[in-house]
Parts: structure tokens; sequence; C-alpha cells
């Protein structure tokens, strides 16, 4: 935009934290420098929350962990609040998740908590600003970097978001279909590795496991031990998000996005990428069963999923689109978004 009068720039004063909120984004591309890819744990709830207030769905915003902060919004700001029901309110009105909503200068947005799942993700329109490290702007807590000096959100912080010319809520809506499936019982589809031997697929497979206390944005520890293989000599290999690892003490661990590059531990089962927004959501005491899938099915799911989305976000993103200019896809262009009735 040229004229400079009309973007804004929302500051937002952080008032309470909340248990862990960070800045996150889609994450980092280095995984060959030894740094984890990082990023917002469901990048549903990331992809479709940036998508309602007219972001690309790469822009930083927050996310929130468990019990949620209070924010004092020093602009006007469009808003989103994607990912697991927490409950929110604005200056004491009900704060409606899945959808954009403005914020006027002066008002306050206090995020509570979220009887399931775990994460959610609060989007503003023009993203948060802060310096990019590795090209993210995400919080890796662990090696203390990006984000906010590497760090969760304090009381006292100030954040700032880039320019973006100020538009009118849409009332627009995304399909509950595309949301991450939440609950205290959780499939997850998966794919096996030369790690899998006979024993562990009948250790492994068709049986619950129950998520322990033990679960952040490196990895979830299930409860319930299996017979781990023990090789002194086995050598380290590469880990992506989703890995199944098996430590010696029998208690699998599921990968996520801080999960560091390399591990000797032996590694199973992959989960499969249309399912890794789930164990973002994953919370102790949720209770986890693996179910295996073929590759072929495995890419079935996954471009079913992207095909989805893609419309989601093309069909929100039109709400935004310069007038004169053609939209990729029109509000009414595909099933998995539209327009609130009221």
């Amino acid at each position: 935009m040229s004229g400079a009068a009309l973007i804004e720039v929302p500051l937002i004063e952080v008032r309470r934290p909340g248990l862990q909120t960070t800045v996150q984004d889609a994450g980092r591309q280095v995984r060959a420098l030894g740094v984890p890819a990082g990023g917002a744990a469901d990048p549903v709830a990331r992809r479709l929350g940036n998508a309602l207030v007219g972001n690309g769905p790469g822009a930083a915003g927050l996310e929130v962990t468990l019990g949620g902060p209070t924010l004092l919004f020093h602009g006007a700001a469009l808003v989103s609040l994607c990912g697991a029901p927490f409950g929110a309110e604005l200056d004491g009105a009900p704060f409606p998740p899945w959808r954009a909503v403005a914020v006027r200068a002066g008002q306050t947005l206090r995020v509570g908590g979220t009887p399931v799942g775990a994460r959610a993700f609060l989007a503003v329109r023009g993203g948060l600003e802060v310096p990019e490290v590795f090209g993210s702007r995400s919080t890796d807590l662990r090696g203390g970097f990006g984000g906010l000096e590497g760090r969760a959100l304090r009381a006292g912080d100030r954040l700032t978001c880039g320019a973006a010319a100020p538009v009118t809520a849409r009332r627009a809506f995304v399909a509950p279909d595309l949301h991450t499936p939440l609950g205290p019982e959780q499939v997850l589809r998966v794919t096996a590795t030369p790690d899998l031997t006979g024993p562990l697929e009948g250790a492994l497979l068709g049986r619950a496991f129950t998520v322990s206390a033990q679960a952040d944005r490196m990895g979830v520890r299930l409860e319930g031990p299996v017979a781990a293989p023990h090789d002194p000599g086995r050598v380290s290999v590469p880990n992506v998000p989703g890995m199944v690892q098996l430590p010696p003490d029998g208690r699998p661990i599921l990968l996520l996005p801080d999960a560091g590059t390399h591990g000797g531990y032996p590694t199973p089962l992959v989960v499969i990428r249309a399912d890794l927004p789930r164990l973002g959501q994953l919370r102790p005491g949720d209770r986890v069963t693996v179910r295996p899938v073929t590759r072929p099915e495995a890419r079935a799911a996954l471009h079913a999923q992207e095909r989805a989305l893609r419309q989601a976000e093309g069909s929100l993103r039109a709400w935004f689109a310069p007038a004169g200019l053609p939209a990729t896809a029109g509000p009414c262009a595909a099933p998995y978004a539209g327009r609130h009735a009221d």
C-alpha cells in the first residue's frame, strides 16, 4: 500500500503471559545445520488462523498452550484464535474462535483454558514482527533463540505487528471438518520403518498408550512400557517430527516440532504428515493408539487434507483481495469456508 495514512501497526502489551505462550510461524528449513524445525505445533490452526485475518500462511502469531495470556491492544487489530477451544473474552464479552474479530485500541483480550486439546494459534493481521533467525520468527525454547528473545512471553512484553491496511472483519467461518481433531482418545496413522521388528509390531500396534506429564514442544512421552531393543553400537540417524522414538526405558516418545535433528534410539514408526497437527494437540492423560497405513494411503490422506486447506485458504483470502484484482477462489467456491448467518 502506498498510502501511509491507511496503515495501522497494532502494539500489543502482555498483561499476563499464560502458561506458555510463544511466537511461532511456519518454522525453519535448516535441519541440515542441526537446527530443529520449530513452528506452530498445530499447523492447521496456524494456516487457517492467518487466512481468516488475510495473512500469508507463514505469518508469525502466538501459540497458546493450555492456559492463555491476557493482552492489551494499544492499536486497532484484526485477530483470530484457532485450534483447541480456549475460552476467551474481549473486554468481558465472549470472543468467538475460528473467525476474524476486530479489536479496538484499548481493548483487552483474555484467553483462558481449554477442556480438550492443548494449543491454539492467535493470528493478528499483519503478523507479529520479531527478528528472523535462520529464516523464521519461531521461538526455540530449548535453544533460546527466535521469537521474543528465545523465550515464552512475560508480563510487560510488548509486541508489534507488520503493517497492513485496515479492513472490516468478515463474517467468515471455517468448516469444522477442517479443524484438527481433538479429544481424549486419538488414533494416529503411522507408517513402518526398518526398525519395526516382529516383537515391536506386536507391542506397539493396536494398543492404547496414555500421554504422560512429560509433554512439550520437543516430544510427548507415552506411558506403557515396551521391550525396547538395546544396541550400543547403533549410529545416530536424522530425526523428523512425527517419528516414534523408543528409548531404553521402553516408553515411546512422539517427536514434535522442536525435537532435535538426530538421535540414536530406534524409531520403528512415523506418524503420517496429515496427522502431525494432532500431535500438537495431545495433552497429559489423553489415550493414543497407532494404526498402520501404507505409504500410498499416507500420501492420499495428505493430498486430501492439503486440497481442502488450500480451498479454504483461497476462499478466506478472497475476502481481502483488493478491488479489481482477481481472487484465486471466491467465497462460495469451496465447502470449507463461508459466511456466518449472524
